[in-house]
C-alpha cells in the first residue's frame, strides 16, 4: 500500500472509530425512518380501526320517519359509508345530544321535523351534524368527515331523483353528469390512458425527495470534511502529518476520499431508511408505474446523475476543506460552514418546485452558476431525457471542482495551511489574516 493508500486508510479509521459519526450518519437514518414509518403506520391502522368501530347517533323528529320517507333514506345513506349508525330515542334535540354523548357516539345527526315534507315541497331544509369531541383525535375528525360526505351524497341522490322525475326517459347519470372527462396523457408523442395528474404525482416524489436528500447529504459531508481538518489543527496532529515524507496533495486526496466513502455509506443508509419508511406506510414509488408509460430511467440518464452527484460531493468537500483551512478549531469550522450552506440550499429549494426552464432568466443564471444544481437537474432529466444541459453542467462541474482542488492543493503545499485564519479582529502573532 502506497502513501496515498495509507492516508486514505488513516482517514477512514479515524472516522470509523468515532461513535458519534457512525451513530449520526449511518445508524440513525437506518433506525429512525423505519421507527417513524412504523409509528405513523400504527397510527393510521388505529385510526381506521377507530373509524370502523365508531358509532353515529341518528335522531329524527320527522313525523313520517317510519313510513319509508326521506329521513330513512338519509339513514340508509349514512350506513352505506361504512358508518355504524344507531337510532336515538329522545323527547327533544337537547336530550338526544345528552344520550349520544353518554352512549359514546362520535357524531350525532339530527333530522328536523317535517324533513320529508319540506323536501317534497321543494323547500330548503337543514340537518344538524354534531361532532362530539373528547380527545380531539384524528379518528373523531375522520368519522365527522364521513358523516358530512354522506349528507353530500344524499343531496346528490335527491337531485338525481328529481331530474329523473322530470325527465323519466333519461337515466340518472345522463342527467347529473352530462359531460364525463376521459383523462389521457401524451408522453414523447405516445398516448396513454392514464390521468396526467397521476404521472405528475409519481414524478414529483423524485423531484422533491432528490433535492432534499442531496441538500442533507452535502451539508453533512461538508461538515465532516471541515471537522476532519479542523480537528487535525486543534489537536496539533496536522503538523505531524505534514512532516511525513508524503506529498501534500496525497493528504488532501486522502481526506476527501475518506469523507466520500463515509458519505456514500450515509447515502445508502438514508436510502435504506427511506425505503423502510415508505414500505411501513404502504406507499409505493408512485401512483402509476412509470415504466408502463415509457418513463423508466435510461442507463445514460443514471450514469449522468451518478457523475453529477459524485462531482457535487467532491466540489462540496473541497470547498469545505478549503474553508476549514482558515479556522483554528472545530467550533469555528462548523460556524464557517454556514457559508457553504447557502449555495447548497438555494438550488434545492428552487428546483424542488419548478424546473430550470420555467424560471426567470436571472434566476436561471444564478442556479446554473451553482455546481450543486446539476444533480437535481439530472434527476429531472431522467424522465425528460433532455441530457444536453446535464452534460454541459457536468463539464462545468468538472472545471469548477478542478479549480477548487487546485486552490486547496496549493494551500496544502504551503505553510498557509498552519497560519491562515479568517478573522475580523486583531491579528495574532504568527497568524496570517485573510
Amino acid at each position: 500500500m502506497g502513501p496515498l493508500g495509507n492516508i486514505v486508510q488513516k482517514e477512514l479509521m479515524e472516522m470509523v472509530r468515532d461513535p458519534k459519526l457512525l451513530l449520526g450518519m449511518i445508524v440513525v437514518p437506518m433506525l429512525i425512518f423505519p421507527i417513524m414509518g412504523a409509528a405513523i403506520g400504527s397510527t393510521r391502522e388505529a385510526t381506521e380501526k377507530g373509524v370502523a368501530t365508531a358509532t353515529v347517533g341518528f335522531y329524527s323528529m320527522d313525523a313520517n320517519n317510519d313510513n319509508g320517507t326521506y329521513a330513512s333514506e338519509l339513514y340508509q345513506c349514512l350506513t352505506m359509508y361504512h358508518i355504524t349508525c344507531l337510532n336515538i330515542t329522545a323527547q327533544n334535540e337537547a336530550q338526544a345530544v345528552r344520550n349520544a354523548t353518554q352512549r359514546g357516539d362520535m357524531v350525532l345527526v339530527v333530522v328536523p321535523a317535517n324533513f320529508s315534507e319540506d323536501i317534497e315541497a321543494f323547500r330548503m331544509t337543514r340537518v344538524d351534524i354534531y361532532g362530539i369531541l373528547r380527545d380531539f383525535s384524528i379518528t373523531e375528525g375522520a368519522v365527522y368527515s364521513q358523516a358530512s360526505t354522506a349528507i353530500e351524497e344524499f343531496n346528490s341522490w335527491l337531485v338525481k331523483k328529481r331530474l329523473q322525475h322530470a325527465y323519466p326517459d333519461q337515466s340518472g347519470d345522463n342527467l347529473t353528469f352530462p359531460v364525463v372527462a376521459r383523462n389521457l396523457s401524451i408522453i414523447r408523442g405516445e398516448t396513454y390512458g392514464i390521468d396526467p395528474s397521476l404521472v405528475q404525482t409519481a414524478i414529483m416524489g423524485t423531484t422533491i425527495s432528490m433535492p432534499m436528500a442531496l441538500m442533507i447529504l452535502l451539508i453533512m459531508a461538508g461538515q465532516l470534511a471541515a471537522t476532519s481538518v479542523a480537528m487535525e489543527k486543534e489537536q496539533k496532529t496536522l503538523e505531524v502529518l505534514l512532516t511525513l515524507p508524503v506529498r501534500r496533495i496525497y493528504i488532501l486526496i486522502g481526506k476527501l476520499s475518506g469523507v466520500i466513502v463515509v458519505s456514500m455509506l450515509a447515502t445508502v443508509a438514508y436510502l435504506v431508511g427511506f425505503g423502510f419508511y415508505f414500505q411501513s406506510l404502504g406507499v409505493s414509488a408512485g401512483a402509476v408505474d412509470l415504466a408502463s408509460v415509457g418513463l423508466s430511467p435510461t442507463p445514460l440518464g443514471v450514469a449522468l446523475l451518478a457523475l453529477a452527484l459524485l462531482l457535487s460531493f467532491v466540489s462540496a468537500l473541497s470547498l469545505a476543506v478549503l474553508l476549514s483551512v482558515f479556522t483554528k478549531d472545530v467550533r469555528s469550522a462548523q460556524s464557517l460552514m454556514g457559508i457553504l450552506y447557502i449555495p447548497i440550499m438555494v438550488p434545492a429549494l428552487v428546483l424542488m418546485f419548478a424546473p430550470i426552464g420555467s424560471l426567470p432568466m436571472g434566476m436561471q443564471a444564478v442556479v446554473l452558476a451553482i455546481p450543486f444544481s446539476y444533480p437535481i437537474i439530472a434527476s429531472q432529466a431522467i424522465y425528460t431525457q433532455q441530457y444536453l444541459l446535464v452534460a454541459l453542467g457536468i463539464i462545468y462541474q468538472a472545471i469548477f471542482t478542478a479549480g477548487v482542488l487546485a486552490v486547496a492543493a496549493r494551500i496544502f503545499s504551503t505553510e498557509k495551511i498552519m497560519t491562515a485564519r479568517l478573522s475580523f479582529g486583531k491579528k495574532r502573532p504568527g497568524e496570517e489574516r485573510v
